[in-house]
Formats: C-alpha cells, structure tokens, sequence
C-alpha cells in the first residue's frame, strides 16, 4: 500500500520538482514555508506537522474546557439574618 501511494505521489511531485528552478513564476513550491529545512527531512516535517496541528486545533478545546471548570467565586454569600 505505501508504496502504491510513494509512487504517486512522486508521479505528482517530480514535475514540479524539474519545474522548480525555472518556468514557475512563484518560485519552488514549498520554498516559502517557515520549515523549509524541515521539508527535506520527512521525520522531522512530520513531527513539526503534528506539534503545529495539535496546538493548532487544540488550543480552542483546552480554552474552553478551562474556562467551564475554573472556580468563578463560590455560590452566593446567604443574607443575613436580622
């Protein structure tokens, strides 16, 4: 299975590797990224992939499970007696 799917994907990604240098108005594709050291390493852009994901799309969660279970003072004082 995996290397039905290297396959194809090098099948997509080869010409525009060959094309990268010249013929592309934007430049390389990918040259752009924050992690272009990373891009050339697959096991280290996998792990910054994951690290940026799941900060990415979790924080939202954790905010609001945080907000729902902080402590926002106690129940209401009881009045008095006179």
């Amino acid at each position: 299975m995996w290397s039905t799917l290297r396959t194809s994907v090098r099948n997509i990604c080869n010409p525009l590797s060959r094309s990268c240098h010249h013929g592309y108005p934007g430049g390389c594709p990918g040259a752009n990224l924050p992690w272009s050291k990373g891009m050339h390493n697959p096991m280290r852009f996998t792990i910054f992939w994951v690290v940026i994901g799941t900060v990415g799309f979790g924080a939202p969660w954790l905010v609001v499970r945080h907000q729902m279970l902080r402590n926002t003072g106690g129940p209401p004082p009881e009045p008095k007696p006179e």
